[in-house]
């Protein structure tokens, strides 16, 4: 048997950030009208990041917090019934498959990233940056 969601979100956030992949669509969920349209949503929480998330609550209930979408803030609510993995981005997580979206199991796999742009032409040096590193 799995452990419970609230506990591995709660391990987690212990060292390191946690990406928790949602379907958004289920009942409950409170985001922005335009994230509630795909099967999968991941959203980045954490106590110690770049934007504070100074009302993170994690209870019984689900995720609670003020997250910032195109830089506005709005007030959410991921219950635990929409949480169907969790992970730190490195090398600890866990899956409830259960809860995966039939649509999402079914979903063609991502497209490969385009390649890489060619390189410089020889003989171009390139353009020295105007930034300078400031102790």
């Amino acid at each position: 048997m799995l452990p419970e969601k609230k506990q591995v979100m709660l391990e987690l956030l212990k060292d390191a950030w946690v990406y928790v992949v949602l379907d958004p669509r289920r009942d409950g969920v409170v985001l922005p009208p335009h994230l509630r349209r795909e099967p999968r949503l991941v959203l980045q929480y954490g106590y110690n990041m770049p934007m504070p998330i100074a009302d993170l609550t994690i209870d019984d209930e689900g995720i609670k917090a003020t997250l910032s979408f195109q830089r506005s803030p709005h007030s959410t609510l991921i219950p635990w019934s929409a949480v169907f993995a969790m992970h730190d981005g490195d090398r600890r997580g866990m899956v409830w498959e259960e809860d995966v979206p039939k649509d999402v199991e079914a979903a063609p796999p991502e497209p490969s990233p385009e390649p890489p742009p060619p390189p410089a032409k020889p003989g171009k040096k390139p353009r020295p940056s105007h930034l300078k590193l400031v102790p």
